[in-house]
């Protein structure tokens, strides 16, 4: 049964802000940035249609990867917004080597889980020199008012206001960059470096 929310919480918000530096320091910072409208109806909501246009892509991640004969974790951080139409902010890290096919498969999962539109979907890239942490700033905005100047938030939830009230799990992290996964690889998350030697970087990287 879904659950309702206002807010994403403190704990989520700490969550991706690490999630984005543990990509970073590993040599495979996030590359894309999707927004999706999603189309809710009484039979399916915002969090069930997102969910299915993930698990397509982590059958087609896992097709590449068998295909290349390396691994290729799916490595994303998503959250949701709900002021009208729900949205939701999608950030991964695509293998260079796959971004183009992805971008092209990314409009036909939309399509094929929902009623798709023309503008229900805007990608950018992530430049690697551009306002990286920013990013992570701004698809968090929807932060816990309790915890908007602990994060530093303030002037983006002054700026866009609260995200509404969203139905189901409203923000999210890759197993691959989790807390679990970043404690396993050793990173120090107070001093954004690793204890030991940095980790190889992996496939996620071709």
């Amino acid at each position: 049964m879904l659950r309702g929310t206002e807010h994403i919480s403190r704990k989520m918000v700490q969550n991706i802000m690490r999630a984005f530096d543990y990509a970073r320091a590993r040599g495979i910072p996030f590359n894309v940035y999707a927004v999706i409208n999603l189309i809710e109806t009484d039979a399916h909501a915002a969090a069930t249609i997102f969910e299915a246009i993930r698990h397509k892509y982590r059958d087609w991640l896992n097709y590449r990867a068998r295909k290349l004969g390396v691994k290729l974790p799916p490595m994303y951080a998503f959250t949701f917004e709900a002021p009208g139409n729900p949205h939701v902010n999608w950030v991964l890290r695509v293998p260079p080597s796959l971004r183009a096919e992805f971008l092209q498969k990314l409009p036909k999962w939309i399509g094929k889980t929902q009623q798709s539109r023309p503008h229900d979907l805007n990608v950018q890239l992530i430049e690697p020199g551009g306002p990286y942490k920013s990013l992570a700033n701004y698809i968090c905005k929807g932060c816990d008012p309790a915890f908007i100047e602990h994060f530093h938030l303030t002037a983006l939830h002054d700026q866009h206001g609260d995200q509404g009230e969203f139905w189901g799990k409203r923000a999210g992290v890759s197993p691959s960059l989790n807390r679990s996964a970043r404690d396993a690889a050793g990173y120090d998350a107070k001093r954004r470096r690793f204890a030991g030697s940095t980790p190889a970087r992996s496939a996620s990287a071709a």
